[in-house]
This record gives structure tokens, sequence and C-alpha cells, in this order.
């Protein structure tokens, strides 16, 4: 058995990614999203294994995927039609100014960015590449209603086809909880979506948990290997001020891809946020 690595530049790991994230609910809602706004010109931030990268580039956008991670990009580059995306091995950093109307972080993108500073710099850098009066939509699983204490094998331990042939089993496990770092003051003020009777008194803005869980897979040759995730569970106060200080006007907020109004039980928070004219 291996020891633990990062999943995203694990090719084992990366390889049946999509098979375990087949789901379409996500993808659907921004390419939906996409084709509301009219949006023309795309950048995919975090775009992993690039399925809704393609997909923005098949109706017809013009669309560029950016990501570090090179396993990921190494899927997303054989993609049919991959050659309509322009494919960058980076971060927002790495974008042109002013170029894009829309921006998408899809698959909970903005809970790897496990520091605040990392997080307003993606915020930041992602504001810069919009064209005034651009859009950013993004998610983030809601820490409210989360229930982490289902992270075990006995819940999660399933068996799927492999891409490569034969089966896999996979299953993840709960490794740590950590409570939330104080990494920035922001202005302690009442927040209208706040849950609780939340007055500037009380406000600590603390940037949400840390979850680390370590999955592991089975593979067809017999193989058990084993990688790490740890991921930054912000509440939507600190979501909704994080995009205000970056340059952006919040104009939508979901609790879940139907569209439904966010609540405190619900199981995502789901933002679209506009670069200011």
């Amino acid at each position: 058995m291996d020891q633990p690595a990062t999943w995203t530049e694990d090719p084992d790991f990366v390889e049946v990614y999509d098979v375990e994230n087949a789901g379409r609910w996500d993808h659907d809602f921004y390419l939906d999203l996409a084709e509301q706004l009219g949006a023309r010109r795309v950048v995919d931030v975090g775009c992993g294994t690039g399925v809704l990268t393609v997909d923005l580039a098949a109706r017809g956008v013009q669309v560029t995927g950016v990501d570090p991670a090179g396993a990921m990009l190494d899927v997303a580059r054989a993609r049919p039609a991959a050659e309509s995306v322009t494919w960058v091995h980076g971060t927002a950093a790495d974008l042109p100014a002013q170029t894009f109307d829309y921006a998408v972080m899809e698959g909970h993108v903005a809970q790897y960015f496990l520091h605040r500073c990392e997080w307003d710099d993606a915020l930041t850098h992602t504001h810069r590449a919009l064209v005034p009066g651009g859009y950013l939509a993004f998610e983030s699983r809601n820490p409210l209603s989360l229930e982490w204490d289902d992270w075990t094998e006995e819940n999660t331990r399933a068996t799927q086809d492999h891409p490569g042939g034969g089966e896999f089993t996979s299953w993840i496990e709960l490794v740590s909880v950590r409570d939330g770092e104080h990494d920035e003051t922001l202005p302690g003020q009442a927040h209208p979506h706040a849950a609780g009777d939340l007055t500037p008194a009380e406000t600590t803005h603390d940037d949400g948990p840390l979850i680390t869980h370590r999955g592991h897979a089975i593979l067809p040759d017999g193989r058990h290997t084993i990688a790490e995730e740890t991921l930054r569970f912000r509440p939507l106060p600190v979501l909704w001020e994080s995009l205000e200080a970056a340059g952006f006007e919040v104009v939508e907020l979901w609790g879940d891809w139907d569209r439904s109004d966010w609540d405190p039980d619900s199981p995502e928070i789901i933002l679209l946020a506009r670069r200011a004219a």
C-alpha cells in the first residue's frame, strides 16, 4: 500500500476522477448560466479534467481552461474536441487582463484555496481577467449543513467500472477537522444572509473549518492507492465579503443546483458575482 499522495497529481486517481464524479447537475447548471448571461469568452478556473470546459466550447463559446495540476490537464487535453479550448497550465494569475465575460470555478474549486491570502489572490486575479461587467460563478459546500461523520468506508465504499477495463473499488475516510483560522480581519458587520442573530460584536469572520479526508482506491490490478485531500469550508459571510473586497458585487445566491433559495440547511453555497463596470 502506497503512502498518501496529492490526488490531483496522482495519475491513478485522476484516471478514475470522472467516473466518481459522473453527475451532471453542476455542469448543466453552469452551462445554462453561461447561456443565460450570453457569455462568449469564458474561463474555467481550476478546469481539472476539462469536462465542463469542452462542453462550453461545444456550444460555440471561446473557452480557456486553467489548472495547476498537470495530470488533470493531460486528461483534459486528450478529450475529443480539446483542440477547441485554450489550455493553460497555471493559475488565475496567468490569465490575460480584461479578456473574459464569464469565469466559473466548478467542482468546489473554491475550497482548495486553504488560506485566506490564497483565496483573496484567486479572486483578485479572476477579477482582473474579467471585462467590466463580467461574471464569476462558483460553489462551496455549506459548512452549516455538512455531516462529515458520514465520511466513512461503510458509507462511501463503491465498486465501479474502471475506464481502462475491469473494476475498481473506492471509499473515503475522515482524517481530521480543524477549526477555522483567522488569517485576516475583515470589517465587523452584520451580514444579511448570516445564519442566526449575528451582530457586529459577534462577527469573527472565522474562515471555516479545514477538513482532511483520505481517499482509497483498489485498482483492477490489485494495487491499493491512497491520496489525501484538505478542503476549506468557508461560511457564507466570509465568501460574500471576500468577493466584495475583491471588487465584485454579489447578484445571485442559491442553495442547490435546482436554483432553490439558500438557507442554513442548504447543501451548497452557489454565488454569482459581477465585476463592477
